[in-house]
């Protein structure tokens, strides 16, 4: 690569088999999630092969604008349960996660736990807030230190409006103002989207 030529921000899984190119590799949010359907889907993919998850596990989120995907036929997009939230992409070698989608993020950004792949984007958002600490007992872990707003769930309005009151927030989880960059083979619009051109499955 010629000096001074911008380097294209990228996730990969820990083997390299897989990887997401991004238009974007800027993380718009940070914040660290207690629940227990991240606990589980990190403790499965370390069953398989994957990265020890650390008790709290630290969430990123990138626009959801992917310009290049290798390695589609070695992901796989899981669901925890029938009636889970959440889908997340693994890789079928070294059980990374590339990143994960819920109907909250309004198809703008992915999740993305940066402790379980290799994402060369720049991380340098703030911790903008500690989640689901109702499924974070003293008997899971440490407490977090850390100067962020805390919430116990997300059951009442209430709760939803507070979080929603974080601007990071707030700009994250609304629904994208601005064209893709290029469109990819996953989605007829470019957004990531895990749920065509890999197996679906429940754990």
């Amino acid at each position: 690569m010629p000096s001074g030529e911008k380097k294209e921000p990228k996730i990969a899984c820990t083997c390299g088999a897989c990887e997401l190119a991004l238009a974007n590799g800027k993380a718009t949010l940070h914040m660290l999630c207690g629940c227990e359907d991240c606990r589980q889907a990190l403790q499965w993919g370390y069953k398989n092969g994957g990265t020890k998850p650390a008790p709290l596990p630290r969430i990123y989120y990138m626009r959801s604008d992917i310009i290049d995907v290798k390695g589609r036929d070695q992901m796989i997009v899981v669901k925890l349960r029938e009636d889970g939230a959440v889908r997340r992409v693994y890789c079928t070698r070294c059980y990374s996660i590339l990143g994960h989608v819920h109907a909250i993020f309004n198809n703008n950004v992915f999740g993305n736990f940066v402790e379980h792949c290799v994402n060369s984007g720049d991380l340098t958002a703030p911790l903008s807030a500690i989640l689901f600490m109702n499924d974070y007992p003293e008997s899971i872990g440490p407490i977090p230190v850390e100067n962020a707003p805390v919430f116990h769930s997300l059951r009442f309005p209430q709760e939803v409006d507070r979080l929603f009151s974080i601007t990071a927030v707030a700009n994250s989880f609304k629904p994208p103002t601005e064209p893709n960059q290029r469109d990819h083979d996953g989605g007829p619009d470019g957004r990531f989207r895990p749920t065509t051109g890999a197996e679906s499955r429940k754990r």
